[in-house]
């Protein structure tokens, strides 16, 4: 196994200043700038050189040049490559990119621009104090009942207007991503520092409290039957105008109206919800002064949460339950429920209209009835055996999901399936005249790595095992490039025989932003990316730049667009856990040191 060490690091981060006078230091006034040569500098930079319009040096040799696309730093002496040449640019570092004087200041420097003021601090940590820096971040700002996924402003850029209110189509989904990393936290300290340190009970009750998070989307809703509830919300709160949401009403919960429901006709419908939730869960709403007939539950709910979640469930079984019995017997009670829910239905979820939703279907007419369905084939594929594979090594059963297993394996074809990914995705791609690059769903990612990793794991036939890792090896032409550590540690113990970039991962730790605030940078008029031009509108850069150069959003987005897609404006905090998953599981199993 490829090692990396991770030692203390300078990240940025940037604070804002009103441009009146006795506000900033009045050095940033009163910098005379001269314009910089670099006609002998080797190397690219991200303004063209003729731009750059005033410069300083700080003691230690560090130059700052700013220019009307932005500011770079240029560190001839760092120790990696990617931190010789730095650039920062509005909106997440500076109120906009028409730079009229930089004064350096220490490791940073003060930034006077055409509307405000920035000082740009470099800040020395170890990708540990950066780990918990996010943690506290998501659990003061993003948390909330347990859930973790994103969380609005009220003016932009301020963390303290955060929304008393909050929901997402993907709470459950980045919940159980958060918990998986809180669980490894744990798992770490556990290890290294013993059950009764105060980091590893303060880990494990963060841990525990997004688990069980988790585990009411599995009965928030009174369903009874195994679904899973995207997220709920409380009365009271703004319902969102997509999806279909149902308010509890004793035994009975009501599809409320919203631009969807009344569009759809479903307004009125009426779900039952007699089944009653784990006490053991109820904390969750109750200290809240809520009872059932406060929740707003959403269904709808895709495969995305659905996958999450078990592999959420079986981290926990391996790694947080080992002394917590009842906590390991709800588990094993709801991973039970969802599988068979999903085979007692034909391989679908079933929602309130006695139909499949949306996006979570395993069966053999999605699969061959549409073109959907044709290109999603490998991945559901992958998925269902996964869930059935996660279901027994939980349980410790087999008895119907072992012949559920074999069956859709040896009657139906699915671990053929499971190869086909690349294949069909270009394929259809081709058919429908557009570019491959375009039509990647990078929320797929991390769906395909919690299936094939969970696959590749727990098969013990070398058989199967052969054609799960050919299938997991389809994803990493999109996968590969990200070079986000979160799918290729994951992927590394899948496949040991493979290699990652473990210099790529060490940049993307070391170069990753402090604050989940999301928000945009500038790229137009870069002059050091080339830009693709594709169909559509769709264009992508022609180099993957550092964490702390591009946009700040949703993790399921493509890091080479041109264009800052829901990069938020300032207006969202995300989830911390699309570094913490990284961090923690790269900790525990040994890839960093």
């Amino acid at each position: 196994m490829k090692k990396i060490t991770l030692n203390k690091h300078l990240y940025r981060q940037s604070i804002f200043y009103s441009i009146e006078k006795g506000v900033a230091p009045e050095k940033i006034f009163n910098t005379v700038n001269n314009v910089p040569d670099l006609s002998d500098f080797p190397f690219p930079l991200p303004c063209e050189k003729s731009r750059y319009c005033c410069c300083d040096k700080s003691d230690n040799g560090v130059l700052w040049l700013g220019s009307d696309c932005g500011v770079t730093r240029i560190d001839p002496d760092a120790e990696f490559d990617f931190d010789r040449v730095m650039y920062f640019s509005a909106d997440r570092d500076l109120p906009d990119n028409n730079v009229k004087a930089v004064a350096a200041d220490g490791e940073g420097a003060w930034v006077l621009t055409e509307t405000g003021i920035t000082h740009i601090e470099m800040v020395m940590l170890s990708p540990e104090d950066v780990a918990a820096k996010l943690l506290d971040e998501t659990l003061s700002i993003v948390e909330r009942q347990g859930m973790v996924s994103q969380r609005y402003l009220a003016k932009a850029g301020e963390l303290d207007t955060a929304l008393p209110h909050a929901n997402s189509d993907n709470d459950g989904g980045f919940t159980a991503l958060f918990s998986i990393a809180e669980i490894m936290r744990y798992a770490c300290y556990k290890k290294e520092f013993g059950t009764e340190s105060e980091k590893t009970r303060e880990a494990k009750a963060v841990a525990v409290k997004a688990l069980e998070a988790c585990l009411l989307l599995m009965y928030i809703h009174g369903r009874g039957d195994g679904f899973i509830a995207r997220t709920y919300l409380f009365d009271g709160e703004p319902v969102p105008d997509d999806g279909f949401f149902f308010k509890r009403q004793g035994n009975k919960a009501v599809c409320v109206a919203n631009s969807e429901s009344v569009e759809k006709g479903v307004v009125g419908a009426v779900s039952d919800c007699s089944a009653e939730v784990p006490e053991r869960l109820r904390y969750l709403y109750e200290d809240k002064g809520k009872t059932l007939d406060d929740i707003i539950y959403k269904a709808d709910t895709s495969s995305d949460e659905v996958t999450i979640q078990l592999l959420n469930c079986l981290f926990a079984h391996k790694y947080l339950t080992e002394d917590e019995p009842e906590l390991d017997n709800l588990i094993k009670e709801s991973v039970k429920g969802i599988v068979n829910h999903i085979i007692d239905n034909g391989f679908v979820l079933k929602d309130f209209h006695g139909g499949p939703t949306t996006w979570a279907r395993w069966d053999n007419d999605y699969f061959n009835g549409q073109v959907e369905g044709w290109a999603d084939a490998p991945l559901n594929a992958a998925e269902i055996l996964f869930y059935l594979k996660t279901v027994m090594e939980i349980t410790g059963e087999k008895g119907k999901w072992l012949q559920t297993y074999e069956s859709l394996i040896n009657e139906h074809g699915y671990a053929d399936l499971t190869e086909k990914h690349f294949d069909r995705l270009y394929q259809m791609c081709l058919a429908l005249g557009v570019d491959y690059q375009s039509e990647i769903m990078y929320g797929d990612h991390m769906l395909a790595t919690c299936s094939f990793f969970g696959l590749c794991t727990m098969e013990k036939d070398e058989k199967l095992l052969r054609k799960y890792r050919k299938g997991y090896e389809a994803w990493r032409s999109s996968i590969g490039p990200e070079h986000n550590p979160g799918y290729d540690f994951l992927y590394a113990l899948a496949n040991p025989d493979d290699d990652i970039d473990m210099e790529r991962i060490r940049e993307w730790f070391l170069r990753f932003n402090l604050s989940r605030l999301a928000s945009g940078v500038s790229l137009i008029g870069r002059h050091d990316v080339a830009v693709k031009e594709l169909r559509d509108n769709y264009n992508q850069i022609s180099v993957l730049l550092p964490p702390d150069e591009r946009f700040i959003s949703k993790y399921d987005r493509d890091p080479l667009r041109y264009t800052n897609v829901d990069s938020g404006g300032n207006m969202c905090v995300e989830s911390c856990f699309v570094y913490t998953f990284a961090y923690w599981i790269g900790r525990y199993f040994g890839f960093i040191e």
